[in-house]
């Protein structure tokens, strides 16, 4: 609310280069928050992932988490018609950056809580961040009932 007052104060003063600096201010400050967002849902994204990978199943809650997801990805990544928060070329940093904080979650639930580095051992990450990456690229192709499809097709395969 104080950043509207100041930029009421410049804009009556006739200061338009520090109104549109905090309204730049404040649209990043608006992208920031959207991307935080996104990156919650990959973790849970890839904890589910890790926890496939790891105990080599698949149970109906997480198939649901990961659908969830992803869905979830698709609705508050879109900033207009063709315009995102995150590109699909740029998920596989993303990804990189919360693998840990993922991997830390799961350590807690998979076989009712092992060691971080035990899991960290037991994970192929560069197959579970490309199989990742591989969902994401979906939400930008699909509507939402062909995401849960195409979704559950490629959990099938990611667990055989």
């Amino acid at each position: 609310m104080l950043e509207i007052l100041e930029i009421k104060k410049h804009l009556l003063a006739g200061e338009i280069e520090e109104a549109l600096l905090i309204v730049e201010e404040l649209e990043e400050m608006g992208r920031q928050s959207e991307i935080r967002i996104l990156e919650s849902f990959l973790v849970i994204l890839l904890i589910h992932l890790i926890k496939i990978q790891v105990e080599k199943r698949l149970t109906s809650s997480w198939k649901s988490s990961i659908i969830n997801s992803l869905l979830s990805v698709q609705k508050r990544n879109k900033l207009g018609k063709k315009a995102h928060y995150i590109y699909s070329q740029n998920w596989q940093a993303y990804l990189e950056d919360n693998f840990t904080p993922a991997l830390v979650s799961a350590s807690r639930e998979i076989f009712g809580g092992i060691d971080y580095a035990e899991l960290k051992a037991k994970c192929d990450r560069g197959s579970l961040l490309n199989f990742a990456n591989s969902l994401l690229q979906l939400t930008y192709s699909n509507n939402q009932d062909e995401l849960v499809t195409e979704v559950e097709s490629k959990l099938r395969e990611f667990c055989s």
